[in-house]
Protein backbone atom coordinates (compact mmCIF):
# COMPACT_ATOMS: atom_id res chain seq x y z
CA UNK A 1 0.00 0.00 0.00
CA UNK A 2 3.28 2.30 0.68
CA UNK A 3 2.09 5.44 -0.98
CA UNK A 4 -2.12 5.35 -1.19
CA UNK A 5 -2.40 7.57 1.63
CA UNK A 6 -0.67 10.71 -0.53
CA UNK A 7 -2.09 9.64 -3.78
CA UNK A 8 -5.50 11.53 -2.71
CA UNK A 9 -2.83 14.77 -3.21
CA UNK A 10 -1.79 16.07 -6.17
CA UNK A 11 1.41 17.52 -6.86
CA UNK A 12 -0.24 20.73 -7.67
CA UNK A 13 -2.37 20.59 -4.30
CA UNK A 14 0.99 20.14 -2.55
CA UNK A 15 2.39 22.98 -3.83
CA UNK A 16 -0.49 25.38 -4.03
CA UNK A 17 -0.55 24.47 -0.14
CA UNK A 18 3.28 26.00 0.14
CA UNK A 19 2.57 28.57 -1.99
CA UNK A 20 -0.46 30.06 0.22
CA UNK A 21 1.37 29.21 3.71
CA UNK A 22 4.43 31.51 2.09
CA UNK A 23 2.00 34.36 0.51
CA UNK A 24 -0.72 34.57 2.86
CA UNK A 25 0.65 32.38 5.72
CA UNK A 26 -2.17 30.40 5.93
CA UNK A 27 -4.58 27.78 3.57
CA UNK A 28 -8.75 27.14 4.69
CA UNK A 29 -11.26 24.92 3.09
CA UNK A 30 -12.14 27.94 1.07
CA UNK A 31 -9.01 27.60 -0.99
CA UNK A 32 -8.85 23.79 -0.91
CA UNK A 33 -12.49 22.34 -0.25
CA UNK A 34 -11.43 18.91 -0.02
CA UNK A 35 -9.90 20.34 3.65
CA UNK A 36 -13.36 19.82 4.86
CA UNK A 37 -12.30 16.26 5.26
CA UNK A 38 -10.16 16.35 8.22
CA UNK A 39 -7.90 13.17 7.35
CA UNK A 40 -7.08 14.87 4.11
CA UNK A 41 -6.28 18.01 5.58
CA UNK A 42 -3.75 16.65 7.70
CA UNK A 43 -2.12 14.65 4.59
CA UNK A 44 -1.62 17.63 3.38
CA UNK A 45 -0.20 19.42 5.89
CA UNK A 46 2.69 16.81 5.88
CA UNK A 47 3.09 17.15 1.85
CA UNK A 48 3.20 20.66 2.78
CA UNK A 49 5.53 20.69 5.53
CA UNK A 50 7.60 18.43 3.25
CA UNK A 51 7.33 20.56 0.08
CA UNK A 52 8.38 23.78 2.21
CA UNK A 53 11.70 21.34 3.35
CA UNK A 54 12.29 20.87 -0.25
CA UNK A 55 12.42 24.60 -1.27
CA UNK A 56 15.00 24.55 2.18
CA UNK A 57 12.29 27.15 3.65
CA UNK A 58 12.86 26.70 7.75
CA UNK A 59 9.10 27.84 7.73
CA UNK A 60 6.58 24.73 9.77
CA UNK A 61 2.89 24.97 9.15
CA UNK A 62 0.32 23.76 11.62
CA UNK A 63 -3.08 22.52 11.61
CA UNK A 64 -5.16 23.55 14.13
CA UNK A 65 -9.08 22.64 14.15
CA UNK A 66 -11.77 25.23 15.70
CA UNK A 67 -15.27 25.12 16.70
CA UNK A 68 -17.47 27.73 16.12
CA UNK A 69 -21.03 28.23 17.06
CA UNK A 70 -22.15 26.96 13.23
CA UNK A 71 -19.59 24.44 13.07
CA UNK A 72 -16.31 23.33 12.54
CA UNK A 73 -13.37 24.57 10.55
CA UNK A 74 -9.88 23.60 10.07
CA UNK A 75 -6.78 26.08 9.08
CA UNK A 76 -2.92 25.47 8.00
CA UNK A 77 -0.73 27.63 8.72
CA UNK A 78 2.31 29.50 9.54
CA UNK A 79 3.19 30.08 13.42
CA UNK A 80 6.04 32.29 12.00
CA UNK A 81 3.35 34.43 10.58
CA UNK A 82 0.15 34.02 12.74
CA UNK A 83 -0.84 33.24 16.13
CA UNK A 84 -3.50 30.91 17.34
CA UNK A 85 -6.07 33.36 18.06
CA UNK A 86 -5.15 35.52 14.69
CA UNK A 87 -5.93 31.52 12.80
CA UNK A 88 -8.86 31.31 14.51
CA UNK A 89 -10.50 34.88 13.30
CA UNK A 90 -8.89 34.52 9.55
CA UNK A 91 -10.73 30.42 9.37
CA UNK A 92 -14.28 32.38 11.04
CA UNK A 93 -14.28 35.51 8.40
CA UNK A 94 -12.97 32.57 5.71
CA UNK A 95 -16.02 30.47 6.24
CA UNK A 96 -17.94 32.88 6.64
CA UNK A 97 -19.10 32.60 10.56
CA UNK A 98 -18.64 36.33 11.55
CA UNK A 99 -21.66 37.44 14.02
Amino acid sequence: MGMAMDEDITRYQKTEGANEIMDKGYLTERDLPAMMDSDWADRLLIQINDELRLRSLSERAVLQKFNYYMGTGVIIYNPAQIDEAQAKTLLQHALGFKK
